[in-house]
């Protein structure tokens, strides 16, 4: 009998492209700002460290000042949040080759639920995955392996041989090697050109989703 694997997944530039409503709702802080918009491209490698990330691309000052800003971004943000969003390419090809041979996935993330679960249900994806851990059910977010952790406990799942974990940033490659599971790190994602997926020492490196079936062999 084939062993039940299970692969969790990082969400923002892993399994889902945010980007799009990310860039759009600071596209429109800017405007009610007075400030001149700037592109996708120059937001996408940020939205992986989240709204400190994407305003370190844009704001001189630091945002954990600045909490008026920040929090009418969440505000924009929330308004849009699923609207925009869509599976990465081919992602929908790994997910049904998941649940066709009966293994389990599920998402690790530090996004929080008030984002996360009105995201997944626009996608519907809600009722597929095995398991959601976001940065509210923990004390300690990515890097930290707790999340991580959190996820094997509620799933019961003790077989680390056959538990992957894929994401787009080091932080991610790091809480997957603390929790002891195989990672997968993906050059597909959210990351400006000189941080380099193979330094991020990741037992596997893909380029494209459906990779990840090859290292499943699923």
């Amino acid at each position: 009998m084939n062993k039940q694997l299970l692969v969790l997944f990082d969400l923002d530039g892993t399994l889902i492209d945010t980007a799009p409503e990310m860039h759009m709702a600071l596209n429109a802080l800017l405007i009610e700002q007075g400030n001149k918009t700037v592109s996708l491209e120059h937001v996408r490698p940020h939205v992986s460290n989240g709204v400190l990330g994407i305003f370190s691309a844009v704001f001189d000052d630091d945002p954990v000042f600045e909490g008026r800003r920040y929090k009418r971004y969440l505000k924009l943000y929330e308004n849009v949040v699923g609207r925009y969003a869509s599976l990465f390419n081919e992602m929908d090809i790994v997910l049904n080759s998941i649940e066709e041979n009966n293994h389990l996935w599920g998402i690790v993330t530090n996004k929080s639920k008030k984002f996360t679960e009105p995201l997944l249900r626009r996608l519907d994806l809600t009722g597929r995955l095995s398991c959601l851990i976001c940065r509210d059910d923990v004390n300690n977010i990515k890097p930290d392996p707790e999340p991580l952790n959190l996820a094997l406990s509620k799933l019961q799942y003790k077989d680390l041989d056959h538990c992957y974990y894929v994401g787009d940033s080091k932080k991610d490659i790091q809480s997957a090697r603390s929790a002891g599971i195989r990672s997968i790190a993906c050059s597909y994602g959210y990351r400006i050109d000189s941080d380099n997926p193979l330094s991020w020492g990741a037992e596997y490196c893909i380029n494209k989703p459906n990779e990840i079936m090859e290292i499943i062999r699923c």
